[in-house]
């Protein structure tokens, strides 16, 4: 394994790799430090031809950044790295580069798309649907059969009930709860979730 990033998440998921068992040979990172990683580790800024065959996970929350990244990288992506103190049912499907940290749990028949971050104690309920290069926060409850958009930040503590449904791109404040449809690309906060104003970072 290697990682991509050597920041603090980058940290987080080293001490996972030796919790479950995983050998990780270093870790790249475009920056000059200083690094969260013992810096006897560091392999340098990113490089596709050094460690080629390793599977390689990119260590990095913000989601633009991990998506710009991926398609960059020419190492094989690492299947889903699941902390030993998380659930993930047998009947989940866990994209490539997948994170789940400890406490959290993915019930039956959940989708957690490619590259999304489950941190620690987040819930995804049953039938739910988490796309791709998501970021779950700490204590998030995605309930059942509830779905999310590709690209979605989701605050701490924060609730989706049953059937909700937000786009791509939404960005949901921490401890809101969220009812209903909440179109692509919105920013909302409250109890319960109540647009604010649109994402800058929506596309043109």
């Amino acid at each position: 394994m290697i990682l991509y990033g050597g920041g603090d998440h980058a940290l987080g998921l080293w001490e996972l790799c030796q919790l479950a068992g995983v050998p990780c040979k270093g870790f790249f990172d475009d920056g000059e430090g200083p690094f969260a990683l013992p810096e006897s580790f560091w392999l340098g800024p990113y490089d596709p031809n050094r460690h080629s065959e390793e599977p390689l996970i990119i260590a990095i929350t913000d989601n633009t950044i991990r998506r710009n990244l991926s398609l960059r990288v020419r190492h094989p992506i690492a299947p889903a790295l699941i902390h030993p103190r998380a659930y993930v049912s047998p009947s989940a499907q866990l994209g490539e580069g997948v994170v789940v940290l400890a406490g959290a749990v993915v019930h039956s028949q959940a989708r957690i798309g490619a590259h999304t971050i489950l941190n620690t104690g987040a819930i995804v309920e049953h039938f739910t649907e988490v796309g791709a290069f998501c970021h779950l926060s700490p204590g998030v409850i995605a309930a059942c059969r509830s779905k999310v958009g590709d690209s979605c930040f989701i605050g701490s503590g924060a609730i989706l009930v049953p059937n909700a449904h937000i786009g791509e791109g939404c960005i949901i404040g921490a401890g809101s709860l969220v009812l209903g449809q909440l179109a692509p690309f919105t920013r909302a906060w409250g109890h319960p979730a109540k647009p604010q104003e649109e994402n800058p970072l929506r596309k043109a």
